[in-house]
């Protein structure tokens, strides 16, 4: 005759019992896994998503650096910038009231 038990249970035996007796087991523990495994799956895209964006905002060739540095710019004056618009023709005075149709 053989050395054979049939008392013994493997692992998975044992968890085939488990989700006999509660069947949260078998369907709430993937669920959950799937959710934590597929939010930090789509954190980890994410930030490379805006790394990437990052990444072409910030390259710069240094032709375009030296365009941006050698336009004339005029100096920025406050009291310059008020008069000036203060002498554009602004007609608001040249106003009639009309009915509406």
């Amino acid at each position: 005759f053989t050395n054979k038990s049939y008392g013994v249970a493997t692992p998975a035996d044992k968890f085939a019992q488990a989700t006999k007796r509660r069947p949260v087991l078998y369907f709430g523990l993937p669920f959950l896994l799937t959710v934590v495994v597929g939010s930090f799956a789509l954190s980890e895209l994410t930030a490379t998503k805006y790394n990437v964006h990052d990444n072409r905002t910030k390259a710069m060739t240094k032709e375009e650096g030296l365009k941006l540095s050698s336009k004339s710019r005029r100096k920025l004056d406050l009291q310059e910038e008020y008069w000036r618009l203060q002498a554009q023709d602004i007609d608001d005075d040249d106003w009639e009231i009309k009915r509406v149709d």
